[in-house]
């Protein structure tokens, strides 16, 4: 009650020509949202139709719910692997994506942003400078190293080394992060005898945690739907997501709702990340300060 009232009064102060723009916003973002949320119930519903009765009409909603289809979508196949091999496939690409990636940007950023030598200034502007570079630019190169030169490409106990680079998103938020923390925190442990890795690891990793917790959970979502990664470098172990891009052409041969379920599985994971940790990702991360 004492929000609604204080949102009462603010509206009350505000003149015409902005009541009028903030109307016109809010019915932008209501279009804006409908067009993103009703694509997802569409197929959500139609996974649960028939063929047939998907056929007489896309719109309506299912007389019976087919939750075999469900059920057949973890047996379908996209060439020699299910989709329940596929789902295996995409949580350790995952899990491997998340924790190579953090940690070497974490400990890439640490040293860039903490340690000044010659050339750290230069590293930090090829960083930047990455980011910029469209991702058609290098993947040709990437391709040839990972198939060619290295060969690795489809080695699962080798593919790791792709998300080993260091740079990227990450790195950008972790130096921000490593230059708000005063290196007090570090001269008070090298008192006590720290090593270099231990003030890394004990005292700068920790006050930078929430951001490592919400960078964990951003690039799991974006891996879990990376699909062309694993289609350029590792098609023989598919992902769901490639599953998902793999199927489409073929969406007619395993039956409209048989895809849309399949769709649905590959979607719900992130959803529901998203949904429980959304406070963690959007939140502003404060870290570093002295206290006392």
């Amino acid at each position: 009650m004492k929000k609604h009232h204080l949102f009462s009064a603010s509206w009350r102060r505000r003149s015409t020509g902005e009541k009028v723009i903030l109307s016109i916003m809010l019915v932008v973002f209501i279009i804006y949202a409908f067009s993103l949320i009703y694509p997802f119930v569409w197929a959500a519903y139609n996974s649960l139709k028939t063929g047939r009765e998907f056929n007489e009409n896309q719109f309506s909603l299912p007389h019976i719910l087919q939750w075999k289809n469900y059920v057949e979508a973890f047996s379908a196949r996209v060439g020699n692997t299910s989709i329940l091999m596929s789902i295996w496939n995409s949580i350790w690409m995952t899990a491997l994506n998340v924790v190579c990636g953090l940690t070497f940007s974490a400990m890439t950023a640490y040293v860039v942003a903490k340690y000044k030598f010659r050339g750290s200034s230069v590293i930090y502007a090829v960083a930047v400078f990455i980011q910029i570079i469209p991702l058609v630019g290098n993947m040709p190169a990437t391709y040839k190293l990972l198939h060619s030169t290295l060969g690795i490409a489809n080695n699962p106990f080798l593919i790791w080394v792709i998300w080993c680079g260091g740079f990227g998103f990450s790195f950008l938020m972790l130096y921000s992060a490593f230059k708000n923390v005063s290196w007090t925190y570090a001269e008070a442990a090298q008192v006590d005898g720290a090593s270099n890795f231990a003030v890394f690891y004990k005292i700068m990793i920790p006050l930078i945690r929430p951001l490592l917790v919400s960078l964990a959970i951003i690039n799991s979502i974006n891996a879990w739907n990376d699909y062309m990664t694993p289609y350029l470098y590792m098609n023989k172990y598919p992902t769901l997501a490639l599953a998902v891009y793999e199927l489409s052409n073929e969406a007619t041969r395993v039956g409209i709702p048989l895809f849309f379920a399949i769709i649905m599985i590959s979607v719900v994971p992130t959803l529901l990340i998203f949904i429980f940790f959304q406070n963690t990702i959007m939140e502003n991360v404060t870290t570093g300060g002295l206290k006392g």
